[in-house]
């Protein structure tokens, strides 16, 4: 995999903050694309990169 993307709502602050602590970058906002309950709604698009998800310091499975 050379990508892995992410979308969620601009009021998500939990989501937000789990994605940026994986390492997840903020490419932009899609303003008024989801519609839910009748309201609009703007969505986050993040995304990680094989070379950023490499270069993360993290435990590795064959160090524990």
């Amino acid at each position: 995999m050379q990508r892995v993307e992410a979308l969620t709502h601009t009021d998500n602050a939990a989501a937000l903050t789990v994605l940026a602590a994986a390492g997840f970058t903020h490419e932009g906002v899609r303003r008024s694309s989801c519609l839910h309950r009748c309201r609009r709604y703007d969505d986050v698009v993040l995304s990680l990169l094989r070379t950023e998800w490499e270069a993360l310091d993290r435990p590795r499975s064959w160090d524990l």
